[in-house]
């Protein structure tokens, strides 16, 4: 579970003069607060403030073998993905966060594209290897995502519209977003039809694929198909 640590902090200086936001101390275990992000809508101000509270440690491949490294601080180095006219507050210097205290972060600005969005975070975590040999480790977040609604005058996302799978490898879930908002139908590569406990959560369904074998996948929905590998 420490191993989450590089997907838990991140954020962006977009907006220089955006109002400070004020962290909530009362937050004890490590984690992203609030788990689910915000819904938008085209043409209409966007502002989520994000709480998040890192480990201390964790574990990372050194040379070939587990070791154990603490946390000094990371760095957002990229984000994609968001929706044109949105972009993010860091609240610290070059966007480094330190794992001592709750930090918070804003996604904000007007969108003007509709569809849903899979966010990618690109971080590097600097830490010390057994408390004394400095490392970096990057690595990429792929969990969230932001769902804007909107009417055809906007800007759209062609591809978004069509059909939206993600993340993408996964090993435990899957969400799948259409323009129809019809149910998806996954099969195996050979063409054989997958069972899935399909559930629609505001216009995105999701589905559980823990049982899933490792593989090649197609999702389907409305005539369009997208390839999804479990890990």
């Amino acid at each position: 579970m420490k191993k989450v640590i590089f997907s838990l902090l991140f954020s962006v200086s977009l907006y220089a003069n955006a109002q400070l936001c004020t962290p909530d101390t009362t937050i004890k275990v490590p984690g992203f607060y609030p788990s689910k992000l915000a819904d938008g809508s085209v043409g209409v101000a966007y502002n989520q403030t994000v709480m998040i509270l890192s480990f201390k440690d964790t574990s990372a491949i050194v040379g070939g073998s587990k070791q154990k490294v603490t946390i000094d601080s990371l760095k957002l180095t990229k984000v994609i993905g968001l929706p044109t006219g949105m972009g993010y507050v860091c609240y610290e210097p070059r966007c480094i966060y330190l794992p001592s205290a709750v930090r918070c972060i804003k996604l904000n600005g007007t969108p003007t594209q509709s569809g849903l969005f899979p966010l990618k975070f690109a971080v590097t975590a600097y830490a010390k290897l057994n408390g004394f040999f400095p490392v970096a480790q990057p690595d990429t977040i792929k969990e969230f995502s932001i769902l804007v609604t909107g009417n055809s005058a906007s800007v759209v996302s062609n591809d978004i519209q069509k059909l939206t799978v993600y993340p993408n490898p996964s090993s435990h879930i899957i969400y799948v977003a259409h323009a129809s908002g019809s149910k998806p139908m996954m099969t195996q590569i050979t063409g054989a039809l997958v069972s899935l406990d399909w559930r629609e959560e505001n216009g995105v369904w999701v589905a559980n694929t823990q049982h899933l074998s490792s593989g090649v996948y197609q999702v389907s929905v409305g005539g369009v198909n997208r390839t999804w590998i479990k890990e």
